[in-house]
């Protein structure tokens, strides 16, 4: 279900394409700056750096971009209060703080419901970087076709679409698993949050998600796995039957 590959997160000369395999992102909730140590392994693809829960030292940039020269693209994160994260300062603080992240790190992760969503994912075509748009609702999973609605617009800007939801039945699962059935033009990634429900963050891949999301320090989100043993998981997973795969078609959209 995958688009034409053409979307890559890179670190100096390491790119990683988006949607040949899935991708681990490694969330880090704090910049400590001896982080990474020298030659530590990593498990995990990508580094998300939530800037919105970390103190936010004058030389975060720096600390990211070290991370990055040790070969772990960065993808940039400062999270609404409003959707789950810890920023409450206003878009106006935020705006210029992802443009600097655009000029220097991989990629950043910006809401769908932002009032600067538009503006981020013009930067991020200027500087050519990857630009995750996304979406959250911490309380339920919205009818399919409401959340198809969402990702037909916002893969009109974004590099991909991120849809996270709270999962509290069979039928929020199925309808999560209905857009990974689906044929989009951006690469989209789908999260169903809960810790009843820890094993979808390795189903999804396998569905098509083309990133899943696991923490390096502290969990950021409910039912999140250590990045390791997300990748450990994932790694052991034997490719999922045809038949297990979800079919069928929304037909509101």
């Amino acid at each position: 279900n995958m688009p034409p590959l053409h979307i890559a997160f890179r670190a100096g000369p390491r790119s990683l394409t988006v949607g040949q395999a899935p991708l681990v992102v490694g969330s880090l909730s704090s910049l400590s700056p001896k982080f990474p140590p020298p030659r530590q392994k990593i498990d995990c693809d990508v580094v998300e750096v939530r800037l919105d829960k970390t103190t936010r030292p004058p030389d975060w940039l720096a600390r990211c971009q070290q991370i990055q020269n040790q070969g772990w693209p960065v993808l940039l994160t400062i999270r609404l209060k409003s959707e789950g994260g810890a920023w409450d300062d206003g878009d106006a603080r935020r705006l210029p703080l992802f443009e600097e992240a655009l000029s220097e790190l991989s990629g950043v992760d910006v809401e769908w419901r932002s009032n600067i969503v538009h503006r981020v994912a013009i930067a991020a075509k200027r500087w050519r970087k990857i630009c995750v748009v996304s979406y959250h609702d911490f309380k339920k999973t919205p009818p399919a076709a409401d959340l198809a609605a969402i990702i037909l617009e916002a893969q009109k800007i974004a590099s991909i679409v991120k849809i996270t939801t709270r999962l509290n039945c069979q039928e929020d699962d199925d309808n999560l698993r209905l857009l990974l059935a689906q044929k989009w033009k951006r690469p989209l990634c789908v999260i169903g949050m809960g810790t009843s429900w820890t094993q979808t963050r390795v189903l999804y891949p396998q569905l098509g998600s083309c990133l899943t999301y696991g923490f390096l320090d502290k969990p950021a989100a409910p039912g999140q796995l250590p990045a390791a043993e997300l990748a450990r998981q994932l790694r052991e997973q034997k490719p999922l039957p045809e038949k297990a795969r979800p079919t069928g078609f929304l037909k509101k959209f």
